[in-house]
């Protein structure tokens, strides 16, 4: 599978999912919309073949199973059970990139999720427990994804690509905790796919350069 492929079946899916998500089409939206996800892991796991890669991969599947379960009625909680499983995989691929404590970027990202968690739990009802579990999850994976920031490398990318992808999959996920658990957010479902596809993009475009430029030290199968 080329790269040409891959966007090619990335953005027909996508804009078929934005066509559906427009025109308020359930089956049009729930058959595009794990594709752009899907079509990103088939190219991580093609182009690359350290551990930390095959994690990136692994997580994108679970991204495109929470897409499908969010898309479904009374799939929001196993859609932030798959999306958390896939944050866990990042966290693991990203620890194989950098294990150093980065301790001072602790600050920043726990603050970041403490005043998300504090406006949606009010709301969050008998799911304030999963919210709080998912919070803790995507900050750990926030936390590792900057971590990455600090190794000296000259690819723009390779640096800041796993952070900068963090935090657009989380200003998605905070987009949608806010519609579900404070008030709806008119015009927001354009917004919170769109973020949430240029954040997996970034991680998985930067695995593929990771993968290429400074492997980890774990093996290759």
């Amino acid at each position: 599978m080329n790269a040409v492929f891959v966007a090619l079946l990335a953005g027909l899916a996508g804009g078929l999912y934005i066509v559906g998500l427009t025109l308020d089409l359930f089956l049009l939206k729930l058959l595009a919309k794990p594709w752009p996800v899907l079509a990103l892991a088939f190219a991580v796991a093609r182009m690359t073949g350290s551990r930390a890669a095959r994690r990136v991969a692994l997580g994108l599947v679970a991204g495109a199973v929470g897409d499908v379960c969010l898309a479904l009625p009374g799939g929001f909680l196993p859609g932030m059970g798959a999306f958390a499983v896939g944050h866990a995989l990042y966290i693991a691929a990203f620890l194989d990139w950098n294990r150093s404590a980065a301790g001072t970027l602790l600050l920043p990202v726990a603050a970041f999720c403490g005043v998300g968690l504090v406006l949606m739990l009010p709301g969050a009802g008998a799911m304030a427990l999963p919210l709080a579990i998912y919070v803790a999850v995507i900050g750990t994976m926030l936390w590792r994804a900057a971590a990455c920031a600090l190794l000296p490398r000259d690819d723009t990318l390779a640096r800041w690509g796993f952070m900068t992808g963090a935090v657009l999959f989380a200003v998605s996920d905070f987009l949608i905790g806010m519609n579900r658990f404070l008030q709806p957010l008119a015009g927001s479902a354009v917004p919170i796919i769109l973020s949430y596809w240029a954040g997996q993009t970034l991680i998985a475009a930067t695995a593929i350069r990771c993968d290429r430029l400074l492997p980890p030290a774990s093996p290759k199968a």
